[in-house]
């Protein structure tokens, strides 16, 4: 999922900084908030964790199941909700179960974006065993009792208001005639914490690894500024390409507790990477799309760095009717 957000930001390296004065009588973006605008999607959400020392990487991810739902859009009010669709008991045995609640918002204004998520997940399993023992069974190595909470807020100030709209990109209640970006600059918190009462190997791996990744559980809050930029490509009338790039730097706190119960905490600099990107299709009896966004978190106590990574990929189909007053 992370090649394709990757994919959505080549976009923003020609774009361009400077406009000239004949800029300021071409309509860059239209309103559409006053059409009622309903849309269905699929959507897969996710919430991994890497744990790496000694030149060893250890992959957890929970099962997440493919999502439907439906959501509307009307004079500057949007919900959409959705329920995970059933997985089979192939899957189930193959992946394990995860008992998850996930929410996730997201604020689209004129001036000002933000997203807000809270997470928690139980129940996840090794995607990479070969990387530590000769593993050819038909299921993963699971770790049923491990749980996840998170949440955070990244909120930031859209200064390019007048020729970029986020809305276009995201809502899709304005629609993009003219590609454009901006410099956003924000504000974020996180909260994230991480446990395993048998710690982080699965027990089909030997006890010598165990003592590699000697952790059983750490949390860590973090808080800073985020500045970064957000352009759209406007390809054609029907198409358009958007991508947004904000790192964020501050302050974090981390409590980390190994297997033997003992516990240290260390206070030190943050940084983390908001990515997001979206690809549109407008036609006068419909649009569709599809958004995806990935919010990557690092933590390095002693040996060991963690890298944490919240997760969405959204496809939807919609369209707009005009109400009646």
């Amino acid at each position: 999922m992370k090649i394709i957000f990757l994919i959505f930001i080549a976009i923003l390296f020609p774009c361009r900084l400077v406009f000239s004065q004949a800029d300021s009588v071409i309509t860059y973006y239209t309103d559409q908030s006053e059409l009622l605008a309903i849309k269905a999607h699929l959507l897969l959400k996710n919430n991994a964790l890497e744990i790496s020392t000694n030149n060893q990487q250890l992959n957890l991810v929970p099962n997440s199941p493919l999502g439907i739902g439906a959501g509307f859009n009307y004079m500057g009010i949007g919900l959409s909700l959705g329920i995970g669709l059933p997985q089979s008991s192939k899957n189930l045995s193959k992946y394990g179960t995860t008992k998850r609640f996930d929410i996730q918002m997201s604020l689209y204004s004129k001036l000002i974006g933000g997203d807000a998520y809270f997470q928690l997940y139980k129940g996840y399993y090794n995607a990479n065993p070969n990387d530590f023992i000769s593993w050819n069974k038909d299921y993963f190595p699971k770790l049923p009792d491990m749980r996840t909470i998170s949440f955070g807020l990244n909120a930031y100030y859209v200064f390019n208001h007048k020729r970029f709209s986020n809305k276009a990109a995201y809502s899709r209640t304005q629609i993009q005639h003219k590609s454009a970006g901006s410099v956003a600059l924000g504000y974020f918190l996180n909260y994230d914490e991480v446990d395993s009462p048998e710690g982080f190997i699965p027990k089909e791996f030997p006890d010598s690894i165990g003592n590699d990744f000697n952790v059983k559980s750490f949390r860590y809050f973090a808080t800073g500024l985020s500045v970064g930029y957000m352009y759209t490509w406007v390809i054609s009338k029907s198409f358009f390409l958007n991508g947004s790039l904000i790192p964020g730097f501050g302050y974090k706190d981390i409590k980390m507790t190994n297997g033997e119960g003992e516990s240290g905490i260390e206070k030190q600099p943050h940084a983390q990477l908001l990515i997001r990107g979206a690809l549109g299709y407008e036609n006068k009896h419909f649009y569709a799309g599809l958004t995806g966004m990935t919010l990557i978190r690092n933590i390095q106590y002693k040996d060991y760095e963690i890298n944490l990574a919240t997760e969405q990929l959204r496809f939807f189909v919609g369209k707009r009717f005009r109400v009646k007053k």
